[in-house]
């Protein structure tokens, strides 16, 4: 009681008795209403250092900022009417998929449930695909625990998977060079967070691995477990594999409401019918809170937060980078509610820049602005000096889904009995989520009685087929390739060196994919300098005749994002008749008119001359 007596004393003095806190269900509540969305987020920060109390719910009201309209998919219909599936899991980030893959071990009936129309739509397709070593990671925390056991599966999940992985490591280094002699001290630190192999390298070594980095670091420690994968194709794998495995997925689909009686969810409502399923999974990202709320179980609420990366030409990030730089105590990291960031070379071959982290009252806003890019490469360049913004070829932002108590929420639900929270799952989800899953799955197994009751699925194969990709193949292999499927010897996108076969076997594999940006997602066609300029209209072809979609009807991304707006010639035909009414209002023009008899004029006597010349001829 004296905890809450003191934070709402300092609660009032802050914002003059607008905001209050009250115990609510063993929880820390917030209420009231605050014009900036800032001093929403800073009341919450206030309310959570040192609580005694189990998490923190924010319902302050921003009076000031409105939110952008949640994405919703355009489709109603039934396809999904009381249908039963043994686990519903809301969300197809790769938290969602891969707890779909982990169950699909057993013979279990799983559905995901996905409001977008892909997989790896939102946060789990908008980072940069660094695999983390657990650095400014809080021991004891679900998000260091998580990291580290997720970081370890690593190397067997995408060997599995088929999916492309490589430990290059991070070279951290600091601002000020006062800290540098203090290195290595921090080595018993970083051994007792449990992170593995950590070494000071001095300017000879650092320079061996990364030339570009500038003369003023002198040492920088090393984390030999970082590591790098693709985000998009790790999240597609996952999905791959478990409906490979049995699971089902159904884009477009949106959770509307959550009926719950006595304490267990009994059914849930989405755009494409009424779900009745045994247990439901909380793996909604940014929405995880009202999905909880919906479901009666809500006891965190997410502040997201969002961040801005900077992607850079082929042609230089070998020569910037070779694995991953890090610098802490830079000028942005030093504002409140930001992080430092890195430059890591991706598995493809470009550069990436960031992010940085900035609170936001949108859960979907993806728009990039030209401040935030221009301090990216400002704020890295003091590591490695040649960075620069000509280089930039492209730039993208995410919405990380941030708790009050800056931890993930992997639980049972505390009021709702079928419910399990894989919530909060901020940076270091992507991960995470080997090991999320892992113990999502054993929840849910509990759930119906244990393994002892659960049968495994005897058809369950761990392996997926990883889809072919030509740039990687010796000359020899990719020649026989193009013998059998000539196919493969067609370049669609010149930027990416990805061929026709490789584009066509994308759009046939076990999870759907039928839009431009979905295609991007799974063979990279269009990621290049270009950004489809020469291969978008190739590929809408290729879906089109894949299939069966009239052209006009093919989507960049999902509903709403058709990328052609119809015939050319019936919009010229149609411009014309908009034309033609247009100067029958200039016909009360007495000029105007005069001006048209004229250039009529003009154009029939230089008609019948060009008649009379042929006739001469």
């Amino acid at each position: 009681m004296s905890f809450l007596k003191g934070l709402n004393k300092k609660l009032n003095s802050l914002y003059d008795g607008q905001v209050a806190a009250r115990e609510e269900n063993g929880c820390l509540v917030l209420s009231g209403e605050l014009e900036r969305w800032s001093d929403v987020v800073l009341s919450g920060k206030i309310a959570s250092q040192k609580s005694p109390y189990f998490s923190l719910i924010n319902e302050i009201e921003c009076t000031g900022e409105t939110t952008i309209p949640e994405r919703k998919p355009r489709i109603d219909d039934s396809s999904l009417e009381w249908e039963e599936p043994d686990v519903l899991i809301i969300g197809g980030g790769v938290i969602g998929c891969a707890i779909a893959r982990e169950l699909s071990k057993y013979k279990l009936g799983i559905l995901i449930v996905e409001k977008e129309h892909d997989v790896a739509m939102q946060a789990s397709g908008r980072n940069t695909g660094m695999v983390h070593s657990g650095i400014g990671l809080k021991k004891g925390s679900l998000r260091h625990k998580y990291c580290k056991l997720g970081n370890a599966m690593f190397d067997k999940v995408c060997a599995e998977l088929g999916v492309e992985f490589i430990r290059y490591g991070q070279f951290l280094s600091f601002a000020k060079r006062i800290w540098e002699p203090f290195m290595p001290i921090t080595l018993l630190y970083w051994k007792w967070l449990g992170i593995k192999g950590v070494k000071v390298s001095r300017k000879d070594e650092l320079r061996a691995h990364e030339p570009a980095v500038s003369n003023d670091i002198s040492a920088a420690l090393h984390f030999p477990s970082t590591g790098a994968v693709c985000p998009f194709e790790l999240t597609v794998a996952y999905a791959e594999n478990a409906v490979q495995n049995g699971a089902h997925i159904s884009f477009d689909t949106m959770v509307q409401d959550i009926v719950t009686e006595d304490g267990m969810i009994k059914s849930v409502k989405t755009n494409r019918g009424t779900i009745k399923p045994k247990v439901v999974i909380n793996a909604a990202g940014v929405f995880c809170d009202n999905i909880a709320a919906m479901a009666g179980d809500r006891f965190f609420s997410i502040h997201p937060r969002k961040g801005t990366v900077a992607v850079l030409d082929k042609k230089y990030s070998y020569e910037l980078i070779q694995s991953a730089v890090s610098t802490l105590g830079t000028a942005s990291a030093k504002r409140k509610h930001t992080r430092d960031g890195s430059v890591n070379l991706s598995l493809n071959g470009t550069a990436l820049v960031g992010p940085d982290i900035i609170e936001t009252i949108h859960r979907e806003d993806f728009s990039t602005a030209a401040f935030n890019v221009k301090e990216i490469i400002a704020t890295h360049a003091r590591a490695i000096p040649a960075l620069d913004e000509d280089q930039i070829i492209t730039y993208y932002s995410g919405i990380q889904a941030a708790t009050y108590e800056e931890d993930f929420i992997v639980s049972k639900g505390i009021h709702v009995t079928n419910l399990v929270h894989a919530a909060g799952m901020q940076l270091p989800g992507l991960t995470a989520a080997p090991a999320v899953s892992t113990d999502v799955a054993q929840m849910v197994i509990e759930f119906f009685g244990g393994e002892n009751v659960i049968d495994t699925n005897p058809e369950y194969n761990p392996v997926r087929v990883a889809p072919i990709r030509l740039n990687v193949m010796e000359d020899s292999a990719r020649a026989e390739l193009i013998e059998t499927n000539p196919d493969y010897g067609i370049i669609v996108c010149r930027c990416e060196e990805i061929s026709k076969g490789e584009i066509l076997n994308s759009l046939r594999r076990n999870v759907l994919c039928d839009t431009v940006d979905g295609v991007k997602r799974r063979v990279r066609a269009g990621m290049g300098r270009c950004h489809g300029g020469y291969c978008a209209p190739r590929i809408v072809d290729l879906i089109s005749a894949e299939k069966r979609f009239s052209p006009q009807s093919i989507k960049k991304s999902g509903t709403g994002s058709e990328v052609l707006f119809g015939n050319a010639k019936n919009m010229m035909q149609k411009k014309a008749a908009d034309s033609s009414r247009i100067s029958r209002f200039e016909d009360t023009d007495p000029e105007a008119v005069a001006r048209m008899h004229m250039r009529a004029e003009a154009i029939k006597m230089a008609k019948r001359k060009d008649a009379d010349g042929d006739g001469d001829q």
